[in-house]
């Protein structure tokens, strides 16, 4: 045999040896492959649970070999790509805390299976109905999840999700679930907070973090504490230098959206460690019931770059603590909030960090405020240590209740452009002396801001303020043909791409207010 005729032989066989994907269909390394992903699949294994005629010393992976309890799910270590089916029309008693981890592609899945009702999970003054800890890859659906107790003291949670000395979590995603009559205190401790669906990184060892959240579609009703939350001690960081912790675990792709919160003994929904967080579309109706400090609907905290944008707030209500709908927050940079319709909250913004957490370039802009009140001294407030770069415009405020609808008491100098501010007959008063206000629209507004050299007054023709109900309701607000607020607004360099109706918003001579149309046609109640 030739040299070169040994070299080709040799170099055939050490490809066939190390890389047997190549070799045809049949072959021993493909069958091999096969088995291993028969093997595989067959570890994804779905279990049954009936609280009601389960029996714990069957299988459990079937219907007709349901387990019975709990504590007989609890024990067992899910693997990634299980599932555990709960039967429907059943309440099961105590804590649901399971053990083992999935992975995004292939998480263990927890729902629902028969007809009826959704299977209940009701713990009794448990510090959570729902506990993860220390466990990732999981997704909940479909779920009824309630902790009622006496206790107003100690922390309760609905879904408490809980990583300690873990390093970074991902991928957890609740869809479809209904929390409520949750026990506990309004808790705003980061290292046990309470609430409705709750997120916290502790522990002193290891950085840990989370990374993958979905929090969609569902709704909370009834908790002692903040309806949706993350929490974190892990929060130190050059804008919070006095955070608890020896450094900085953000959670990332993190996303809560069109869920429904009624009945809060604290906040709405706040994001604390968030980076490029989204908050859309959710519905929060009455928060701060049971305040121990003041609350807001939707907030950001040490977070940067919080997108919050078309949910509906209402009926905050913290007695004698504040309760505005949003609040931009210490340590934070570039909080956004728009497309927002507020209604009968005790304050629609407080801007107000604290000192020592300094703030950058907070952005309010095209949101709609209806009757919301000045419980705090005023319906937009701006308070505390200064925050820089603040844009405040296309705003519609209707606050015909309100004896102060503006007040700034900070070192704040905001940018307040294009905005309508419509106050109580009589007129309500706006204090402030620093900020920069350009081309306005004051009605019912006892002293029009002497620095606003373009501000327009009277009545802005609006099509029938005060009438909506949420964000997909508040035509009420456009412009009607013939309003001296079209076209009356100032160009701004950094504007949205689009006003709260979806209007494209102009390069030239903006509308004042949410509306950037051309105009409609002026509302006319109904001929009896």
């Amino acid at each position: 045999m030739s040299i070169v005729r040994k070299v080709f032989t040799c170099l055939a066989a050490a490809l066939i040896s190390a890389a047997p994907a190549l070799l045809p269909p049949g072959s021993t390394a493909t069958a091999a492959t096969a088995r291993a992903d028969d093997a595989r699949r067959a570890e994804q294994t779905t279990y049954y649970l009936d609280c009601v005629a389960g029996n714990d010393s069957a299988a459990g992976t079937s219907p007709a070999t349901a387990w019975r309890s709990l504590g007989k799910v609890n024990s067992l270590a899910f693997r990634p790509g299980d599932t555990l089916l709960l039967r429907k029309g059943t309440t099961c008693a105590g804590q649901f805390v399971p053990q083992g981890s999935g992975t995004a592609a292939r998480p263990v899945s927890v729902g629902a299976y028969g007809t009826g009702d959704r299977p209940r999970i009701m713990a009794s003054d448990a510090r959570a109905a729902v506990y993860l800890h220390n466990t990732q890859g999981w997704e909940i659906r479909g779920l009824d999840i309630s902790d009622p107790g006496q206790n107003v003291t100690d922390p309760r949670a609905g879904i408490y999700v809980e990583l300690t000395d873990f390093g970074t979590g991902s991928h957890y995603v609740f869809t479809d679930n209904y929390v409520h009559d949750v026990a506990g205190c309004d808790c705003t401790n980061p290292g046990q907070p309470g609430g409705g669906i709750v997120f916290n990184a502790t522990g002193s060892q290891m950085l840990t973090a989370f990374s993958g959240i979905t929090v969609k579609d569902n709704t909370v009703r009834s908790v002692s504490g903040i309806g949706i939350g993350t929490s974190s001690l892990w929060a130190r960081r050059p804008e919070y230098r006095s955070g608890p912790g020896t450094a900085y675990g953000p959670y990332t792709d993190l996303l809560i959206e069109d869920n429904r919160l009624t009945e809060l003994g604290g906040d709405g929904i706040n994001i604390t460690n968030g980076q490029h967080a989204m908050v859309q579309n959710n519905t929060v109706e009455g928060y701060g019931l049971k305040a121990t400090t003041d609350h807001a609907g939707v907030w950001a905290w040490n977070s940067d770059y919080t997108t919050m944008q078309y949910n509906t707030i209402g009926g905050g209500d913290a007695g004698k603590f504040g309760a505005f709908a949003f609040d931009v927050d210490g340590a934070d940079t570039g909080d956004l909030y728009q497309y927002n319709f507020t209604h009968d909250n005790g304050g629609l913004m407080l801007v107000c960090s604290v000192e020592g957490l300094p703030s950058d370039r907070p952005t309010i802009r095209y949101n709609i405020s209806q009757n919301d009140r000045d419980s705090s001294g005023g319906v937009i407030i701006l308070a505390c240590t200064k925050q820089t770069n603040i844009g405040i415009y296309g705003n519609t405020v209707y606050a015909p209740t309100a004896g102060t609808l503006w007040w700034n008491d900070s070192p704040d100098t905001p940018l307040v452009a294009n905005n309508i501010f419509s106050g109580r007959p009589g007129g309500s008063a706006f204090k402030d002396t620093v900020s920069d206000f350009r081309a306005n629209f004051y009605q019912n507004v006892a002293t029009v801001p002497g620095s606003d050299s373009k501000a327009v007054t009277g009545d802005p023709k609006m099509k029938n303020p005060g009438s909506a109900t949420g964000v997909k309701d508040a035509d009420g607000y456009k412009l009607t043909f013939g309003s001296p607020a079209l076209g009356k607004g100032t160009s701004l360099p950094e504007d949205a791409p689009h006003d709260f109706f979806g209007n494209k918003t102009p390069s030239f001579w903006p509308d004042m207010g949410a509306y950037q149309g051309f105009g409609e046609i002026a509302w006319q109640p109904h001929a009896r």
